[in-house]
């Protein structure tokens, strides 16, 4: 056959090799990956660097890595496209470390890069959430002058954001020239995941105004963001606006997922089931929005239902998020078999080891007055956190086991670990007793050191506790101290706490204080309890002036105040 016959069978040959790679690429598995490779082998053409690089590619495809890395090790003249292609493959498998390693070997080699190389590299970087080194490939950017590219700058925006570095994030937004709705997006999600929904909001209405057209991920931020700011009209506006743009909500998962949140959190639940019930494609975010939906509105039965329908009819397993969405609704209404067969549910999965999920089921344990299935799971955590110890110390306290309480306690501080606020709130209700004074005020003390000593919530808890371990000095001398702080909560404490512990006389010593002495006006509370103090005194000419103040304040009217009335009246 002519030379040039054969040059050209052996390009025909190439071509279609190529085109079977392609197809390959499309649906890859590892068998026809491996099967391709021995042909691709057979035929001579693994020293072509198109099909080597695609061939690279599908090994990635099939999580099967270690194949990419051998078969790249192999190519002897790497060009942009393979490097580029092998630091994708590690991102695709999570492997971001040698992605980044790829890249220092570039540079070491003097290889040439492109764009595309440093937009690979700066997600390896994101997702890693490594800042310095994001800073360096930033900078390098700007040296090699490629740094105008806008894609790249939508990449530099997105990392500034999961770096938590939201200034730079916006200075490089601003510096694009060429904004698309991928920087607008960005932005708009990066302000959103660094805690700024009003900065999200803000960028959203400058996109709406420069008439960018907004997609599935602008409008789901948006709505986001309303639903953090309380802003429900204005996520209801978003919402018409992404029907108007063909975004409706049977179609874009993104978007009805935010507005089963947002709906659900305005307690419109009729609205959120309307967009659930529209969607035609539901995944596990829909359903935990949807299940997490009915659980903060009360809906027991309907969140069980969307559970067993969930997992029953539609075929999709509940994952952590869904079942930390359920049991503290079980802990709240202390559904003990409920919570049980969610335990035993997560053991059969194999989610029980999740420490969120051990702590959610420890709360809802000790809510449910089974404190010995609550300290099972405590004891089989190998590596408690901050929550773990609080949820225990919290438990023990409400279910009376004050001993264990402040045992716990202590063995927490010997690991040299920091008090919270949440510890000391939980552990308080534990000194219940004159004997328990001194553990109070160990606690106290802890509170001073740790800067708490402006904080009413811990302010009034333990005032309440002086009030029952029998010091009466103490919550008066507290009220001294802090008198730009006191709310009418700290006054009820004193009050309510001398009442119950029948201390009647300081508790109306505590109410002429507070009318005398501060600016703040009883309520209800006050007044339920300033009441039976009158009465178990028998004075009844101050029960009568308490009567007439009640009248004069809508507190008059209120259920409670009138059964404190008769009551004193008898």
């Amino acid at each position: 056959m002519p030379q040039r016959r054969v040059q050209d069978f052996k390009n025909a040959k190439r071509h279609e090799i190529f085109e079977v790679v392609n197809m390959v690429k499309e649906k890859p598995d590892f068998l026809s990956a491996s099967q391709l490779h021995g042909l691709v082998l057979k035929i001579g053409m693994l020293a072509y660097l198109p099909t080597i690089t695609t061939l690279l590619i599908i090994y990635s495809r099939t999580k099967n890595l270690s194949s990419s890395l051998t078969l790249f090790a192999e190519i002897i003249n790497k060009d942009v496209v393979t490097w580029n292609a092998i630091m994708t493959a590690c991102i695709k498998n999570k492997f971001f470390e040698f992605a980044v390693k790829f890249f220092v070997e570039m540079v070491n080699e003097e290889e040439k890069f492109d764009c595309a190389t440093f937009v690979i590299v700066i997600s390896a970087l994101s997702n890693m959430r490594d800042l310095r080194k994001g800073l360096v490939v930033h900078c390098l950017s700007i040296k090699m002058g490629m740094i105008s590219d806008s894609i790249l700058g939508n990449a530099l925006v997105d990392f500034y954001a999961k770096c938590s570095n939201l200034s730079s994030s916006e200075c490089v937004f601003l510096e694009i020239e060429c904004k698309d709705v991928v920087s607008w997006n960005s932005v708009i999600s990066g302000c959103l995941y660094n805690g700024y929904p009003e900065k999200s909001l803000l960028y959203f209405k400058q996109m709406a105004n420069l008439e960018k057209g907004a997609d599935s991920v602008s409008l789901s931020s948006a709505v986001a963001a309303s639903a953090c700011l309380d802003e429900f009209s204005c996520g209801q506006a978003i919402h018409g606006w992404s029907i108007k743009l063909g975004y409706e909500e049977s179609r874009h998962l993104s978007v009805s997922n935010s507005l089963i949140s947002l709906y659900s959190q305005s307690g419109d639940i009729d609205a959120a089931e309307y967009v659930f019930n529209k969607m035609e494609y539901k995944d596990i975010i829909t359903w935990n929005s949807m299940i997490n939906g009915f659980a903060l509105n009360g809906k027991i039965s309907d969140a069980f239902d969307a559970l067993h329908e969930m997992q029953f009819i539609r075929t999709l397993e509940p994952d952590s998020v869904t079942l930390i969405s359920i049991i503290p609704l079980v802990a709240e209404f202390m559904l003990l078999r409920e919570g049980k067969a969610v335990h035993s549910f997560t053991i059969r999965r194999e989610m029980g080891a999740e420490l969120s999920m051990m702590n959610a089921l420890m709360h809802m344990y000790f809510n449910c007055e089974r404190a010995k299935d609550a300290e099972q799971i405590f004891l089989n955590i190998p590596k408690k956190d901050l929550v773990s110890w609080n949820t225990v110390i919290s438990g023990y306290s409400q279910n009376g086991l004050c001993r264990e309480a402040q045992f716990l306690l202590k063995e927490f501080r010997s690991g040299n670990s920091e008090c919270s606020l949440s510890t000391l709130l939980g552990i308080l209700p534990a000194c219940d007793s004159p004997n328990s004074i001194q553990f109070g005020k160990l606690i106290h003390s802890w509170e001073v050191k740790l800067g708490f000593v402006n904080n009413i919530i811990l302010v009034n808890s333990l005032m309440y506790m002086y009030i029952y371990c029998g010091d009466l000095v103490a919550p008066f001398k507290l009220l001294e101290e802090i008198p730009y702080t006191v709310d009418v909560d700290s006054w009820n404490t004193v009050i309510s706490g001398c009442t119950q512990k029948g201390h009647f006389w300081e508790a109306l010593n505590a109410f002429k204080l507070m009318r005398l002495k501060s600016n703040i006006i009883h309520d209800t509370i006050t007044l339920v309890n300033v009441i039976p103090a009158c009465g178990n005194l028998e004075l009844t000419c101050e029960g009568k002036s308490i009567h007439a103040l009640a009248l004069k304040t809508s507190a008059g009217q209120d259920i409670r105040v009138q059964n404190a009335l008769i009551t004193i009246s008898e």
